[in-house]
């Protein structure tokens, strides 16, 4: 999948559980182009979202009392591209670590930019 439009037009997945980073996060994505899918907050919600079929993903590592690998071992089984958007990156286990990662807070041109990489990198 090309990104040479940047995001427009795709379903994005975004996982945090902090609201006010959350509501960034959308405002980001939705001025971008894209239809964001949640916010969800927790690894059981996220999981139920993949029925939506998400183009990308947006990851936050600690979730409450829970991690968002789960998410990202089933993202990766179904080849959905992602990111991890997060301040706790050394929290990453060897299996994901290749995955582009966005540290918070993040600028638009990063957040869009980290997306895109994600995507290229599952053309």
């Amino acid at each position: 999948m090309t990104t040479q439009g940047g995001i427009s037009g795709l379903r994005v997945l975004v996982v945090e559980d902090d609201y006010w980073v959350a509501a960034t996060l959308v405002e980001i994505i939705t001025e971008a182009g894209a239809e964001v899918v949640g916010p969800v907050d927790c690894v059981r919600d996220a999981l139920t979202a993949l029925d939506s079929s998400p183009h990308v993903a947006s990851l936050d590592v600690q979730l409450g009392s829970e991690t968002s690998f789960p998410i990202a071992d089933e993202l990766d089984r179904r080849g959905v591209p992602f990111i991890f958007a997060t301040g706790a990156a050394s929290m990453i286990p060897a299996a994901h670590a290749s995955r582009p990662t966005c540290h918070k807070p993040a600028s638009r041109k990063l957040l869009i930019g980290t997306l895109c990489r994600a995507l290229d990198g599952a053309s």
